[in-house]
């Protein structure tokens, strides 16, 4: 009830106790799944204190366990009006928001749970909110990843990456290879084929995350260690390219690509030479940090300074040491003279 200047006429304190106990029943009843029964205590407990958007709120609280979404939108709603008339606390219209947002998660319109989950945080800021929404936003990124994907379009948009790779239109082509990754995220080939256009446009980073990718859909995909082994050679990543050639040759022996890679990386490492540049960048690789901080290594090195040669290569005839030791000659750390 309100008055002509708009304003709720006052509710005696018996009233406001009669909905208290009323509530409180009607919570009882809420235990004990008696939705029915509560819902009449809720109406009840309005009916004694029209004023009090709570019990609007209880009632929404049971629709939402009955999974009647649209009577939690409308006595959501209402709660809200009633709160803002009555001043209520702006956590308590935050908490009929959310309340509403899972109502309309559970009805799956994302959208609309978005838009309750944000007046929800003007109202009050809530961390566990910010963590569903969250969620909800990635959800709703992989529900729309996954609508998008099409075979047959990424097969169309593949060959038209191909057409503008020919004609030398790489940035064009990135981008049909995108789509087709997009469209049939399950192709290790599409994957290889963007990871060329990106190093034609010098985004060698990128290329060699796409090859990466490639070869988590496919460890069996050879194209994918030739082309990462290319990317580390032009890198002059020595050792991470005759890793990813060996281990293309380890797939098909006869794979002419990893063959002529690893005859050139092998060639470039043989040359020697002083370049600090790949030096301070091998230091810099977390997996050669690894393999100088190993104490099997850092005694074959000592014996190696100290001119212990027969200690050395004593340890040397383990090929898990070898291995490590061949991996810092490539890499430019250590050097023989």
């Amino acid at each position: 009830m309100a008055t002509k200047e708009g304003e709720s006429m006052p509710v005696a304190p018996e009233a406001k106790g009669v909905a208290a106990a009323l509530k409180k029943e009607g919570n009882e009843l809420y235990k004990k799944k008696d939705f029915a029964g509560a819902l009449k205590k809720y109406d009840e407990a309005l009916a004694s204190d029209p004023t009090d958007a709570t019990y609007l709120n209880n009632k929404c609280a049971v629709y939402l366990e009955m999974g009647d979404y649209e009577s939690v939108f409308r006595d959501g709603q209402a709660a809200v009006e009633l709160g803002r008339s009555q001043r209520a606390e702006f956590e308590f219209l935050a908490k009929v928001f959310a309340r509403m947002a899972r109502a309309a998660e559970k009805s799956g319109d994302v959208d609309k749970a978005m838009e309750y989950y944000a007046s929800a945080q003007v109202e009050h800021y809530s961390k566990e909110v910010e963590r569903t929404v969250k969620l909800l936003e990635l959800e709703r990124k992989k529900a729309k990843a996954k609508a998008y994907v099409d075979p047959a379009e990424g097969a169309a948009a593949k060959e038209r990456g191909n057409s503008l790779f020919r004609a030398g239109k790489f940035a064009d082509a990135v981008a049909q290879y995108e789509d087709a990754v997009k469209r049939d995220p399950e192709n290790a080939a599409y994957l290889n084929n963007l990871a060329a256009a990106l190093s034609k446009i010098g985004d060698f980073s990128g290329a060699k995350r796409s090859c990466d990718k490639a070869l988590e859909l496919d460890p069996k995909y050879v194209k994918a260690y030739a082309k990462k082994g290319d990317l580390e050679f032009h890198a002059k990543e020595y050792h991470k390219a005759m890793e990813s050639y060996k281990k293309g040759l380890d797939v098909d022996a006869k794979n002419a690509a990893c063959k002529a890679g690893l005859q050139r990386v092998t060639a470039a490492i043989n040359a020697g030479g002083n370049d600090d540049e790949r030096r301070q960048k091998a230091l810099d690789d977390p997996e050669i940090q690894a393999i100088l901080r190993d104490p099997e290594i850092r005694l074959v090195l000592n014996g190696l300074s100290s001119g212990d040669q027969a200690k050395a290569q004593e340890a040397l005839k383990d090929p898990g040491i070898r291995d490590k030791i061949d991996k810092l000659v490539a890499s430019g750390v250590l050097q023989f003279k």
